[in-house]
């Protein structure tokens, strides 16, 4: 999966859910995969829908998982035929990003860093980065000193998901914080002439994946935002707040490295305040009401 352009995270939950599944075998007393034909997946598959707590998405994720593992083995000739082709995933229901933040708590959000602390300047250019240009924690946390271009106000990302590259715009607020953060405290960090990653710990190494959402959790309850919210949400509301504004949703797909515009358009049904804005201006029992 790794040649595919798939993070180690990734790689590591679907080896997960495989073993899962060699564990279900052993209790059927199946030690030899090429038994394994379509009526036993179809078996397993009844296995996770009746006998677990799974939702639909869990199951999804542990068919995936079977499907992906038996086209490798097919592919590299240890068995005859893929079994899994015949399965059916879930249909999961198409949800709504969660928890989007209004402009006025995403501003709250942004000033409660205090930038006269080390920590504090660190953690708002983090912040102001995330909400100016829409990428993922993996994709901030992997961000180089050379893939911010200031004078063009560009990032590049390299290997976003799906190992896809992309140049995303960075305004020039979150450009100013970076700067003031490269020139008065990354050069405190670190020691190392070989570390090149932009935003890193107090140790002067690369931040971990679980750094980012436990810094937007803690500034959120600095402001007083009682949503439940994670480094994901400040993606979210990017793309509501950018959408409501007049951008279109094509160049917000590209901005935020989807694959499909189906995905990206989940963002035009968040707003239902719009919705009524709409409403009332345009339904002839709301017009002059």
């Amino acid at each position: 999966m790794g040649e595919k352009g798939y993070s180690n995270r990734t790689i590591s939950t679907y080896s997960g859910l495989t073993r899962l599944f060699f564990k279900y075998l052993k209790d059927s007393d199946i030690s030899d995969l090429k038994d394994v034909d379509k009526d036993i997946l179809r078996r397993y598959q009844s296995h996770l829908y009746s006998n677990t707590d799974l939702g639909l998405a869990g199951q999804e994720s542990r068919l995936v998982s079977i499907k992906s593992f038996f086209k490798y083995l097919e592919k590299t000739n240890q068995i005859l035929y893929d079994p899994s082709y015949s399965i059916e995933l879930p249909r999961i229901k198409d949800t709504l990003p969660r928890s989007i933040l209004s402009e006025p708590e995403i501003k709250k959000l942004l000033n409660s860093p205090g930038i006269d602390t080390p920590i504090g300047l660190r953690d708002r250019a983090i912040l102001e980065v995330f909400y100016s240009t829409g990428i993922r924690n993996t994709e901030l946390r992997n961000l180089t000193l050379y893939d911010i271009d200031f004078d063009t106000g560009r990032i590049f990302i390299r290997l976003g998901k799906g190992g896809k590259d992309r140049v995303v715009p960075i305004g020039d607020i979150a450009l100013n914080y970076v700067r003031e953060y490269i020139d008065r405290l990354r050069p405190c960090l670190v020691k190392a002439n070989d570390i090149n990653i932009l935003f890193v710990s107090l140790r002067g190494k690369k931040l971990t994946d679980d750094i980012i959402p436990w810094i937007v959790q803690k500034y959120a309850r600095i402001a007083g935002i009682s949503k439940t919210i994670g480094a994901h949400t400040i993606r979210h509301s990017f793309a509501t707040h950018i959408l409501r504004h007049g951008a279109p949703i094509r160049y917000i797909q590209e901005m935020l490295g989807h694959r499909s515009l189906d995905t990206t358009q989940r963002y035009t049904r968040v707003e239902i305040t719009d919705l009524k804005k709409v409403h009332k201006k345009t339904h002839p029992r709301e017009i002059g009401a």
